[in-house]
């Protein structure tokens, strides 16, 4: 049965959402520099990120828009974006991949002259057959400033940088996961300052609606209604459709329905449990009612889902 309102507080629904949606983060950039220096970066159709560890630069679309970056400020590119950063405009840029080589040969470049910056960068890898409104939340441009040394962020950052800074600690499981975790910190620092009025982070921080996200997130095979929900938060039919589907953009009952296909999703692909498992566990009465739904959502079976990521897979 599903739990009390009082009872579901110390449910993250943020951190369910990454975590189903394979969450992964990488650093690709770390270095000192010294001015002049600039770097180009292709378009990924991944999120990015830069750190400032120390010193000012910019950050610049092809647009022709540009970012002045602090010392302690961190940039996000959620949609991964063509762009550029640099100490200043108008710098001769090299490609990004090519400055990472450098590193990892131990041969860094913008070397010449006194150092002006320590810059990190960072990749943000998921499922993107996976989509949830919250990728809809997210702005162009996510830019974090005022960070404090004692900041939780800041001190993740550091813990990166430290472990970076090790023998062969270039890369490593524990680089990545303290990556995934400063970005579900970065995602929790930007919903609590933003103070926008609607999408899927703004619904995070509306006590009611974060209510009825955290009792679906809980419990996805549950029979939710409007009624039974809204009971569980304290509001009436009308006031939680209107007040959700104005926060995350669809009804209570299609967000559920939605996340129902995510998680059975992820299982399908992640997981050997076998298609009726999958589908009581997210909510479905039978794995043929799964099938349907999922063949309509992702225009292929389950079975050939599995079947294409197990060929994916290395021998």
């Amino acid at each position: 049965m599903p739990e009390n309102v009082s009872e579901t507080g110390g449910f993250d629904v943020l951190a369910d959402v990454l975590d189903t949606m394979r969450l992964r983060g990488t650093i690709f950039f770390r270095s000192e520099l010294a001015a002049p220096w600039g770097m180009s970066l292709e378009p990924s159709g991944l999120p990015r990120f830069h750190i400032a560890l120390s010193g000012n630069c910019f950050v610049g679309a092809a647009s022709g828009e540009q970012l002045s970056v602090g010392e302690m400020d961190i940039v996000m590119l959620p949609d991964g974006r063509e762009h550029w950063i640099a100490d200043r405009p108008g710098r001769e840029l090299v490609q990004s991949r090519q400055a990472g080589e450098a590193c990892e040969l131990g041969v860094p470049m913008f070397q010449s002259g006194d150092i002006t910056n320590r810059l990190m960068c960072g990749l943000v890898h998921f499922d993107t057959e996976m989509t949830h409104p919250i990728l809809d939340t997210i702005p162009d441009v996510l830019h974090l400033k005022n960070i404090e040394p004692s900041d939780a962020i800041w001190l993740i950052v550091m813990a990166i940088d430290a472990e970076m800074a090790r023998p062969k600690g270039r890369g490593g499981r524990i680089i990545d996961k303290l990556t995934e975790i400063l970005i579900l910190q970065l995602l929790s620092r930007y919903q609590a300052e933003s103070g926008e009025s609607g999408g899927f982070l703004a619904a995070l921080g509306d006590r009611r609606l974060l209510h009825a996200l955290a009792l679906i997130h809980r419990e996805p095979a549950h029979d939710w209604t409007l009624t039974s929900l809204g009971a569980q938060c304290g509001m009436s039919r009308a006031t939680l459709l209107r007040h959700f589907e104005a926060s995350v953009g669809l009804s209570p009952i299609a967000y559920l329905m939605n996340w129902r296909l995510v998680k059975g999703c992820n299982m399908v692909k992640y997981s050997s449990a076998s298609l009726e498992q999958i589908a009581q566990s997210v909510g479905f009465s039978s794995a043929r009612t799964f099938n349907r739904a999922f063949q309509r959502r992702y225009g292929r079976t389950p079975t050939c889902l599995r079947q294409d990521r197990q060929a994916d897979l290395p021998p």
